[in-house]
């Protein structure tokens, strides 16, 4: 025994030489085990290192040729997997469990440190049992990783494979040998380079390059430097094997830590110094990958070489599992959109594989993004223009194929060329392989018809941005807080926790209801939509606004509260609003025997009735195939419309036969012939004199450079063929006459527009143009759509428009009253035009019914201030919303839905249509109720029209067209008007049954006024109100009235204003 003063050395017999280093006396933990010469020792005095260095090389060489026999023998096995995890949550909660495991293997490594190297053990100490349980858990990992793997030869050579095999088996050899080797247990610090990942999944930064690249390089600094160490600790403590270890030096592992920081920074202090010749010559090796690392260099080059191997690989599909391909313009703004929708938990479980096809190298956000998706994502590198990617990805055998476009480009006929021909180079390598793409422009869309192979049947569809966002705001003019309401509906958002008593629980509320479709039950044929309405409504819990109609063999029409004659059929598909997927299935699994007295809804199954299980498996089959895109009209089938329709067809026919109301060739809008632009051109003092009332004042931000905003799309809303002529809103641009002189040929043939040349900022054009007595005003921009501008300048001229109307204080006197108004009842969006002025847009047909010009008008009460106007803008940047209102600078709004200014209709951003990509993969009815409700109407022989010369001509009157009319609208009509006012109604229960029983008027919806103090009298939107709700007086209902009752209201509106003039 000799004993220094800090160190005490043990020297072993002779036959074993050796030099055991202890802790300090005074440091001496219960864990110390007796030398390998003790008397209960096995092979005592003998090293058995090589003993657990075989245990891991032979479970990994067996492992391996055993993956090598199987894969030749079956050509691949990828099919012999048996689990697969099925939650991408449990998935990140693993790997960070994970994570803390390895964290707590190396700290029990640094503890058994202080031991010797290689000991007997009389009995297992608690370090010991703790980094065993450890291992077991970490077996358990390799095992679920290694079972959910494709290319399991992969996984077998992966760098955490070989991590667990030289540090999982020797722990089972001391287990049973009572034999302790250090060994290479602290390669568990490779784990530390798995930090971003980690970090990212935690949310502990939002994929900051700057963050990003700093918690890279530390776990790159961190990991290599404690696995460094750990070799000079175990090399240096052992000595050389050819010297027969008889030269060890004792180090303690942070001395280690220590020697190899000096080295690194090329300080060299000289105070440790190692011994042994191993040591030296691992110390020479990594004295030039530390300085490289130190450099950043390596570890740069190695990503790239590593990138690019794995972004270069095959998918290899497993049989029975769907994939996707996500081409286009991928960014991770893009990619995380697209994936919060895709996997949203309310579609429930999405067991679908998404390969990302983009011919880049992904950055250091994007691959953190992919690596943080890793069950569900792979990203390769390559082209959709090029086969031998489309192979790789397996493109043939797709579930779909969604192309993504770039919104922020400058070019937008360019970038809609360029998805153009990647649906063209898709569609020729395989032509059955669905394709549902983005473009910007509308005639853009018009040319996917003459692609080869392009389907609808097949499920082929586009999602147009420029003619949904305009579509959606030009309904708002109509009824004001719709795109709201239908945001909220084809949107899925996550729930929040809600606080108190508020108008936000209520807006919030609503705002998780989505839009599904199911086939309805045996139980609803021979019903018509109202009593299939109510049904839903009072036993199901579920909203049912419309159905798919089948009017001939292969003809399928989206009808929104279609007319009594409409039955429902076998096989009918119906669209039904509900918090969840598993609510809306209620409708196909309904039986009227077995659930007719069900209380639990939540607990309701599938009966077990013979009719219903024949049923169910022939919807379940049918549901897998695509039908011809909706019409989005009602079929022309006279024989079935009751007398009273007739009637009120007849007779709103003959007013508009003496209106001469002029249609185009398709029958879809109100139509004039187009004249030049100079005729409907207004000045301040002209624009004064019209005395506008009940108009909508679009102000547009261009110049003769900028992008066209495609103004076409907003007009046809308003234009659709299902309003009436008095229904029909005066519309005023205001804006640059060079941008404008661009976007007249698109709209020209649209009756009732006016153009004011001059600037939106300037306040003497808004008063000229009478935006106090306006219905809506529109702010559109098309200077601000690029990448380029920093995000908080995008909507810099919106920003600038509002603080400036908001400061604006108009008169109370009213001005000179002139022929050209509108007469508003009592505020909810519907009015009578009672005639036409100065520079009317009123050439061909004459318009001149009801024109009361003799008789002054009753002006309607004007906005006195700039923050009472109604208001609808667009922004590019969503976080300008605080910029927007008041109430949410005030407030942290996590989304641009939960802000006040989206939830009174007031804001509206292209990102909120992100979401369609994936509700029309899932659902290829989408697109076709989206028509339906926005913009107005679709046939084939619309966009063959726009594709022919991007224009609508006008058309003959025909039976036909007059049909083509006889389409469900939607409205906002006010408790306190007619017809509501006549229903005695407490909650929105009576509310739904009386107005779909005697007016058959669908309700879906409240427009409810702000919690006092509300001096702007803002209303905020409740989409699906529960059946509980009670009703205010104040409220507005949103709902979707039929074609004749709406005539039939327009009617009776215009006698009452009639008889009070």
């Amino acid at each position: 025994m000799v004993t220094a003063s800090n160190y005490t050395y043990t020297t072993p017999p002779t036959f074993a030489p050796h030099i055991y280093w202890h802790i300090p006396m005074a440091m001496k933990i219960p864990h110390t085990y007796p030398p390998i010469s003790h008397t209960h020792c096995l092979y005592r005095g003998h090293r058995l290192w090589w003993a657990f260095l075989l245990s891991s090389l032979s479970v990994f060489l067996a492992g391996l040729l055993a993956l090598l026999l199987w894969k030749v023998a079956h050509r691949g096995f990828n099919s012999i997997g048996i689990f697969r995890p099925r939650r991408q949550r449990w998935a990140h909660r693993q790997m960070v469990l994970i994570f803390c495991f390895n964290i707590g293997s190396i700290v029990t490594y640094i503890t058994l440190s202080t031991d010797p190297v290689e000991s007997c053990m009389k009995e297992y100490s608690i370090a010991f049992l703790i980094d065993l349980s450890f291992n077991i858990c970490h077996l358990l990992y390799f095992g679920l990783r290694f079972l959910a793997a494709q290319d399991k030869l992969m996984v077998w050579v992966d760098l955490r494979s070989l991590v667990d095999f030289f540090t999982i088996a020797p722990s089972f050899v001391t287990l049973f040998s009572r034999r302790a080797w250090l060994g290479l247990r602290f390669i568990r610090a490779l784990h530390i380079l798995e930090l971003p990942v980690v970090l990212q999944i935690l949310n502990v930064f939002n994929s900051n390059s700057t963050t990003l690249k700093l918690s890279r390089l530390v776990a790159i600094l961190t990991g290599t430097l404690l696995t460094s160490a750990g070799f000079i600790h175990l090399l240096e403590n052992s000595g050389d094997p050819w010297l027969d270890f008889s030269n060890p030096q004792p180090l303690h592992y942070f001395e280690c830590v220590y020697f190899l920081v000096v080295t690194m920074s090329t300080v060299g202090y000289g105070d440790v110094e190692l011994r042994t010749t191993l040591g030296r010559l691992f110390v020479i090796i990594f004295i030039f990958i530390g300085l490289g690392l130190f450099a950043n260099f390596v570890p740069e080059v190695v990503q790239i070489i590593i990138n690019r191997k794995r972004f270069d690989g095959s998918f290899t599909g497993v049989s029975g599992k769907t994939h996707v391909v996500v081409c286009g313009h991928i960014t991770l703004s893009s990619a995380s959109a697209f994936m919060k929708d895709f996997l949203h938990e309310d579609r429930g479980e999405v067991d679908v594989k998404v390969l990302f096809l983009g011919n880049f190298r992904p950055n250091q956000e994007l691959e953190a993004f992919f690596l943080r998706w890793f069950l569900k994502v792979t990203f390769y590198q390559g082209s959709v223009m090029q086969r031998r990617d489309m192979e790789r990805v397996k493109m043939h055998k797709a579930g779909a194929c969604l192309i993504i476009c770039d919104r922020f480009t400058s070019d937008q006929h360019k970038e809609d060329a360029a998805n153009l021909m990647r649906v063209i180079s898709i569609k020729q390598y395989c032509p059955n392989t669905r394709i549902i793409v983005q473009m910007l422009k509308h005639n853009s869309k018009a040319f996917l018809q003459n692609v080869p192979n392009w389907d609808w049947s097949r499920g082929d569809a586009v999602i147009c941005l420029a003619e949904l966002k305009l579509g959606f705001m030009s309904q708002s003019c109509l009824v004001p807080g719709l795109s709201t309401l239908l945001t909220n509906l084809f949107t899925m958002q996550s729930e929040i926790e809600q606080d108190g008593d508020t108008w936000q629980n209520l807006y919030r509320e609503g705002l998780y209801n989505e839009i599904y479709t199911e086939h309805l039950s045996p139980s609803f044929i021979g019903m018509s939509f109202a009593q299939a309405s109510k049904l839903c409504f009072l036993k199901l819990r579920l909203l049912l606004i419309g159905i798919e109609y089948q009017s001939g063999d292969q003809d399928f029409n989206v009808l929104v509260n279609p007319p009594s004659h409409i039955k429902i059929k076998l096989w009918t598909l119906g669209f039904l609003i509900a918090s969840n997927a598993s609510d809306a299935r209620r409708a196909s699994m309904y039986c009227s025997v077995c659930h007719r007295d069900i209380k639990d809804l939540p607990r309701m199954r599938p009966c077990r009735c013979t009719e219903q299980k024949d049923v169910s498996s022939n919807t379940s089959a049918m549901s897998l195939g695509f039908r011809r895109p909706s019409l989005g009209v009602l079929p022309f089938s006279p024989e079935g419309e009751t007398l009273r329709e007739r009637e009120c067809v007849w007779e709103q026919q003959q007013q508009e036969e003496q209106q001469e109301v002029g249609l185009d060739s398709t029958g879809l809008f109100h139509w004039c012939p187009p004249v030049p632009l100079k005729d409907i051109s207004l000045t301040r003092q002209s624009a004064s004199i019209l005395a506008l009332q009940d108009h909508v004042v679009v102000c547009v931000f261009g110049d003769g450079g900028s992008s066209l905003l495609g103004l076409g799309d907003f007009m046809m809303p308003l234009r659709a063929s299902s309003l009436t002529a008095p229904e029909l809103r005066t519309v005023v641009f205001l804006g640059d006459p060079h941008y404008f002189s661009r976007e007249w040929p698109n709209i020209q043939y649209f009756p009732h527009i006016y153009f004011l040349p001059g600037s939106p900022l300037c306040g003497a054009d808004l008063r000229a143009l009478s935006v106090e007595r306006c219905a809506m005003v529109v702010v559109l921009s098309s200077l601000s759509s690029s990448s380029d501008i920093e995000p908080s300048m995008q909507d810099k001229e919106t920003i600038h428009f509002c603080v400036n109307l908001y400061h604006i204080c108009f008169s109370p006197e009213p001005g000179p009253h002139c022929t050209l108004s509108h007469t508003q009842s009592h505020g909810h969006g519907q009015g009578l035009e009672l005639g036409h002025g100065f520079g009317g847009h009123n050439h061909g047909p004459s318009h001149d019914t009801l024109d009361f010009s003799h008789i002054p008008t009753i002006p309607e009460k004007a906005h006195s201030a700039g923050t009472t106007v109604p208001l609808l803008v667009e922004l590019v940047n969503s976080s300008n919303v605080c910029f927007v209102n008041e109430a949410d600078s005030q407030e942290d709004s996590s989304s641009l839905t939960l802000s006040q200014a989206f939830s009174v209709g007031s804001v509206f951003s292209v990102d909120l249509l992100d979401s369609l990509m994936a509700a029309t993969y899932f659902n290829a009815n989408v697109p076709g109720l989206i028509c339906t409700l926005v913009t107005g109407g679709d046939t084939p022989l619309l966009e063959a029209q726009l594709a022919e010369d991007n224009q609508l001509r006008g058309g003959e009157m025909s039976v036909k067209m007059w049909a083509l009319r006889q389409r469900s609208k939607l409205a906002q009509l006010a408790l306190q008007d007619e017809p509501l006012c006549s229903l005695a109604c407490e909650d929105f229960k009576e509310l739904f049954c009386q107005a779909l029983d005697s007016l058959e008027i669908l309700c879906f919806g409240l427009y409810r006024l702000l919690d006092p103090p509300n001096p702007s009298m803002k209303r905020f939107v409740i989409t699906n109100p529960s059946a509980e709700l009670p009703l205010l007086p104040s409220d507005r209902v949103f709902c979707s009235v039929p074609f004749h009752q709406s005539h039939l209201l327009t009617l009776r509106r215009a006698k009452t204003i009639s008889h009070r003039l």
